[in-house]
């Protein structure tokens, strides 16, 4: 699979007096915050890359803080609508192919896209963290059906350590999508084979004991209040 950044629709697409679309502006920023974060990114440099100017920014978006926030918007609404669509393709298949396709949907969209993977996931700006909780809301939701149709398959009961387990699938695929979004000399396709086999092992080796113990301390707590 090649890389590619996320289509750019800037000023080289544009003749001098056409005036940029918010997209286009807002495909500027996203390169410069991808490259230089929130705070090294100025309103100067997103101007220049859209091939406009500051006062058009401002019109447009606000401060850069707004436009930070209105970038961050249309990526994460993308990134989801691209799971949520690699997730409804998986229902009736083995867990296997159900794993696979949901790592991929990470992995690909990792490499399809790079600047808005990076700006969403290697930013700590506080003005992104609702969006950014939601969406992983959104993907666990999808883990945490996998798991439980997984356990029951193997006649155990989910308990509260599926949720836990979900939390920990997300976390470990999504730093590991970064770390490829990042190293242009690793394929996407086969680092979300590797995670996909990664994960299956995990799940077939889970030992019944450890998944008792979080949530028998569970039931306890439970009981006792």
């Amino acid at each position: 699979m090649s890389r590619q950044s996320s289509p750019d629709r800037s000023s080289a697409r544009r003749g001098p007096a056409a005036r940029p679309t918010d997209d286009e502006l807002l495909d500027a920023a996203r390169a410069v915050f991808a490259e230089r974060g929130f705070d090294k990114a100025t309103m100067d440099l997103i101007a220049a890359r859209a091939g406009s100017t500051k006062p058009t920014l401002y019109a447009h978006f606000g401060d850069k803080a707004a436009l930070f926030r209105a970038t961050v918007t249309r990526e994460v609404a993308a990134l989801r609508n691209w799971v949520i669509a690699a997730y409804e393709t998986t229902a009736p298949r083995p867990i296997e192919e159900q794993v696979r396709l949901s790592v991929m949907a990470m992995f690909s969209y990792a490499g399809a896209h790079p600047d808005s993977f990076r700006m969403l996931f290697d930013s700590a700006v506080d003005e992104m963290s609702n969006e950014r909780r939601a969406l992983a809301d959104t993907v666990t939701t999808y883990v945490v059906t996998q798991i439980r149709e997984h356990l029951l398959a193997r006649g155990r009961i989910p308990g509260p350590s599926t949720d836990l387990l979900a939390a920990m699938m997300v976390g470990l695929v999504g730093r590991a999508a970064m770390h490829v979004s990042h190293s242009p000399g690793i394929d996407p396709i086969a680092a979300g084979d590797l995670a996909t086999g990664f994960v299956m092992a995990a799940l077939r080796g889970l030992d019944p004991a450890l998944l008792d113990h979080v949530d028998d301390a569970r039931r306890a707590r439970q009981c006792a209040n």
